[in-house]
């Protein structure tokens, strides 16, 4: 399946358009606002992909542009409703903080993920009782029983990303540790394992381990993605996750230099033929111990 813009992309490529046609015109922000009789900030917000664009407003803009009916005006009203989609994330807003739910609205429009898990298994990847262990292990004293489990829908959710006809192409990098660190219980991680064996086998996945042979690789310490877009952020977006203040990189020196740690991990894991056989061995050992 061809991969196709969601909500998320189109604000941020309608945004670009619309803000390409105001410096064109030679149109300040506050100009705008004047004609629309609303805020400069709202005006802003769209331009930064930041805005749920109305149909009417990008309509108004267009007016004001000078942008004539044509394949340009109506390509740009489409994308103003695509951009107004509801999203079936946004029904767990009482559960998901809103960096996450921010990283889930990227994760869903993005074409290609790159990412290394220093510490667990990605959230792409985790069966359903991994997901519940894990979040007990963080959110347990904080959220009851009930929300938690609303998170292990959100995350289950998330995988259907993966399926092959959505159309993501996902390369992630565990490091070996993942492969041994229980999460709630043994059985619980020998069956993570095993389906972790199972999705390798898709061929829009590609799943490699950092070897503890590796030794320290300078760029394993933090945990981290890189999302692509085939349109609409054109550097691509860094995320990087961590327990107190997640974070998102779009200038383009920092993707680089992510992209050279990604380049470092890569170089240092073992591939997909490799790295499922260590697998099989870290479950042997389990069944083992």
């Amino acid at each position: 399946m061809t991969w196709s813009p969601g909500p998320v992309v189109t604000r941020r490529r309608l945004g670009g358009e619309l803000k390409r046609l105001r410096e064109g015109r030679r149109l300040k922000l506050e100009d705008v606002a004047r004609r629309l009789e609303c805020s400069p900030s709202k005006i802003s917000r769209l331009e930064n992909g930041k805005g749920v664009p109305r149909w009417r407003d990008v309509r108004d803009m267009l007016e004001v542009y000078g942008v004539p009916d044509g394949d340009q005006r109506e390509r740009l009203l489409d994308w103003a409703r695509t951009g107004r989609q509801p999203t079936w994330w946004q029904s767990y807003s009482d559960v998901l903080a809103a960096d996450m739910a921010t990283y889930v609205e990227y994760e869903w429009d993005a074409a290609r993920i790159d990412a290394y898990e220093a510490h667990i298994v990605h959230g792409l990847l985790q069966t359903r009782d991994y997901a519940r262990g894990a979040l007990r292990s963080f959110w347990g004293k904080t959220l009851g029983s009930e929300q938690i489990e609303r998170l292990v829908e959100v995350r289950m959710r998330r995988q259907e990303a993966l399926t092959a006809d959505h159309g993501l192409t996902f390369r992630c990098v565990l490091d070996e540790s993942t492969l041994y660190r229980v999460v709630d219980n043994a059985d619980v991680l020998a069956r993570q394992v095993e389906h972790l064996i199972e999705i390798a086998e898709a061929e829009h996945v590609d799943l490699r381990v950092l070897p503890f042979s590796a030794g320290l690789v300078p760029a394993s310490r933090e945990s981290f993605s890189k999302l692509q877009f085939s349109a609409g952020i054109e550097h691509g977006l860094i995320y990087v996750e961590r327990p107190v203040a997640s974070e998102f990189l779009a200038a383009p020196e920092d993707v680089a230099i992510h992209d050279q740690r990604l380049s470092g991990l890569i170089d240092a894991s073992l591939p997909e033929d490799e790295a499922v056989p260590l697998m099989k061995r870290a479950l042997r050992r389990m069944a083992d111990a």
